[in-house]
């Protein structure tokens, strides 16, 4: 990782854990490190590969001490259900997906529900400015916990999805339901997110609804009318 790893398990609600890693110069054994600044980040499908393979959690591990979570069913408390198929069609993350809505939830709102409840906890360690970061379906969760949660500064999101609304206009979008929420176009879209959060953001890299980087110029222009490069 770069610097010593300390794991907690943290109840985000009843019955339910986010695995959250501290990396840091030191060991935290017994308690949540304190401190003042720090970055929360959120991974694609796992912390721990996140941290031992991807570039952009990697750089942040250099800038000081970083928290990094696995939301429910993701990571550490990814489902063996289904046979061990996860992301493939009617796998776990389907069904769980789908269940949720079933009960009138949303499991993205319950995955943001955990990143905003792990915010809650830095803020209650002293921390008064957070950098959140998040890539892939991690840049969701994220997102509207940025927009939400008071103590997040600064926000940088790599492979994040532009548009709910385009993913309407292609038959053939890759993001999963669990990536969704039911009816949010009735009242918002994320450009409206990003805009919100202004000055804050970076994107990096963004992805197309088929899960693929944007060409270039595209995502150039793209992030040049949200107002974030």
């Amino acid at each position: 990782y770069g610097a010593t790893p300390t794991w907690y398990s943290v109840e985000t609600q009843p019955g339910i854990q986010a695995v959250l890693t501290c990396l840091d110069e030191r060991s935290w054994v017994c308690r949540i490190a304190p401190g003042r600044e720090t970055t929360l980040y959120v991974p694609h499908l796992s912390a721990d590969e996140d941290l031992r393979e991807e570039p952009l959690a990697q750089s942040l591990v250099k800038q000081g001490r970083l928290f990094a979570m696995d939301v429910r069913g993701r990571g550490e408390s990814r489902p063996n259900s289904c046979g061990g198929n996860y992301l493939t069609p009617y796998g776990s993350d389907y069904f769980y997906a789908y269940f949720s809505e079933m009960y009138g939830e949303s499991l993205l709102g319950r995955r943001t529900f955990d990143v905003l409840r792990v915010l809650d906890l830095l803020e209650s360690r002293g921390y008064r400015k957070i950098h959140l970061a998040g890539r892939g379906f991690g840049s969701l969760p994220a997102l509207f916990a940025a927009v939400l949660h008071p103590r997040v500064g600064k926000v940088t999101l790599k492979h994040a999805l532009l548009s709910y609304h385009e993913m309407t206009q292609d038959e053939d979008y890759k993001w999963p339901l669990s990536a969704m929420v039911w009816g949010i176009l009735k009242k918002l879209d994320l450009p409206d997110c990003y805009r919100a959060l202004g000055k804050r953001l970076t994107l990096i890299e963004p992805w197309s609804t088929r899960m693929e980087p944007l060409p270039a110029k595209e995502a150039k222009r793209r992030l040049k009318e949200l107002g974030a490069g």
